[in-house]
């Protein structure tokens, strides 16, 4: 679990961060990041999964769980100041950590908002 600090908590912040941030997509995830221009603070991270990619709470809940534990081992890659929306896609409901944290280190690897 993400420390609160490190939370994206408002539609606000999600909102702004889908419309104005940076977008890459990995296999199993769309992912948007957004340096404001107001804010100086630890990097935030949210993670939004519809019912449109499972009806049952259990699945969604294991996706965020899975992403999570991702984003936890792999925090400190994360530039401070930044805003980061993961949206997980259909197909990561198969998939294990390993090789979610795979496609996710690709990604990060290739984009300019990393360390």
């Amino acid at each position: 679990m993400l420390p609160k600090q490190n939370r994206l908590s408002s539609n606000f912040e999600f909102n702004i961060t889908k419309k104005y941030g940076q977008y890459a997509e990995g296999y199993f995830f769309h992912i948007y990041v957004l340096k404001p221009r107001n804010y100086e603070g630890p990097a935030k991270v949210g993670f939004v999964v519809s019912n449109k990619s499972s009806k049952k709470a259990v699945d969604r809940n294991r996706i965020k769980r899975v992403f999570r534990e991702v984003i936890g081992k792999n925090f400190d890659k994360i530039v401070p100041g930044y805003w980061v929306v993961i949206y997980p896609k259909v197909s990561s409901l198969e998939k294990g950590y390993e090789e979610i944290n795979t496609d996710f280190n690709k990604v990060i690897q290739k984009n300019l908002f990393t360390n």
